[in-house]
């Protein structure tokens, strides 16, 4: 399964097996480990528009792994999907068609049985996330005595919410049935709010540490209060018909715990958080990160090599802070937020969901 993300195309390996007692198909990561040229490649599709050929070029490492492997591991059916999502929805449809096409021509020259690109929907990336979290936590077993969670996702170009509201959703509703048992979901994906594309829409100085130079001839101050503001600014919009999240958008009140994923887990964990996610812990520890001057930064880490992300951890914490508290409703203190186990982010990826949904009956 490729995941052809804003940012980047990621390969994940997964094989499945149907059990005679059980509703669901048994699916296990396989494990990429340090493969050459196994993993993600960069820039992500979208940056392709107008250069469909280059497009599927860029996929050829990813695609040399796969093939690898599955000479490695055989099997009777073989599949590899590619499934784009918030970056490909930016770009326009023709330059969209152009890039699937290609990618569709190189991937039935595979040795795979099955072969498919498409661009899934915001909500369609929502459900496989949740089915993705809950398959791997052990929630979709009948009979299991623990409530499912809800599934956050963070990208770079947006920002997905899936969970079960204890009442029917008045919108954004999705019945899903899977394994025997029927749910009810909300689900709601935010286009071109994934937190690079709200990092550059405000550029405010003080989501920046003091002195990193901005682009625009501008300098960070590093005021981790001042840029919630300006978050908080840039998210608001009136709400017509409450309880709202984001935008104004409707939302039913958050119900139980959340797994959340990609850019929540990579900033939690930057910032020394395991297992779960406080937005009040976040805060408190990345407050005095914000303060600190870049200059300082660049000193402490790697000898002087700040790699690419270090300048966009404090924006991205104030992000995460102020999208879980005043965008989807989680209180503060809560601990009702859960990360992926280390090193376990392909056990409970949307990645897997996408698939179990297929092969439970969701596709052919």
């Amino acid at each position: 399964m490729i995941d052809a993300s804003s940012s980047a195309s990621k390969l994940y390996a997964y094989r499945w097996h149907f059990e005679e007692t059980a509703e669901l198909p048994r699916v296990d990561v396989v494990r990429i480990g340090d493969r050459p040229g196994c993993g993600s490649v960069r820039p992500g599709l979208g940056a392709y528009g107008g250069r469909p050929v280059a497009a599927a070029a860029s996929l050829e490492p990813l695609l040399e792994c796969a093939a690898a492997l599955l000479a490695e591991g055989g099997g009777s059916r073989s599949r590899l999907h590619l499934l784009g999502t918030a970056g490909l929805r930016l770009l326009a449809a023709d330059q969209r068609d152009e890039i699937f096409a290609a990618v569709e021509r190189r991937l039935a020259a595979t040795p795979f049985q099955i072969t498919s690109a498409r661009l899934i929907s915001g909500a369609e990336e929502g459900v496989y996330g949740w089915i993705g979290a809950n398959y791997g936590l052990g929630r979709l077993e009948i009979g299991s005595a623990l409530p499912t969670v809800g599934a956050l996702d963070l990208g770079g170009a947006s920002t997905q919410i899936a969970f079960e509201p204890h009442h029917p959703p008045r919108e954004h509703g999705r019945a899903l049935e899977l394994g025997g048992m029927r749910y009810l979901l909300y689900t709601y994906s935010y286009l071109g709010l994934g937190q690079d594309l709200v990092r550059e829409a405000t550029a405010s100085p003080a989501c920046f540490n003091a002195g990193y130079p901005i682009p625009g001839g501008y300098v960070g101050t590093g005021d981790y209060a001042a840029c919630r503001a300006v978050i908080r600014e840039t998210l608001a919009k009136p709400c017509a018909r409450g309880p709202c999240s984001l935008l104004g958008v409707y939302q039913p009140p958050p119900v139980g715990d959340f797994l959340a994923s990609t850019v929540y887990a990579y900033t939690a964990g930057f910032f020394g958080l395991e297992e779960r996610l406080s937005p009040a812990e976040l805060e408190r520890a990345a407050a005095p990160f914000c303060a600190r001057s870049w200059q300082e930064l660049v000193d402490d880490h790697s000898a002087g090599d700040p790699g690419p992300y270090l300048a966009r951890y404090c924006f991205a914490a104030a992000y995460v802070v102020t999208l879980l508290t005043e965008g989807f409703g989680l209180p503060f203190e809560t601990d009702r937020v859960l990360l992926p186990p280390k090193g376990e982010a392909a056990k409970v990826s949307w990645a897997k969901g996408a698939l179990l949904y297929e092969l439970a009956g969701g596709g052919d």
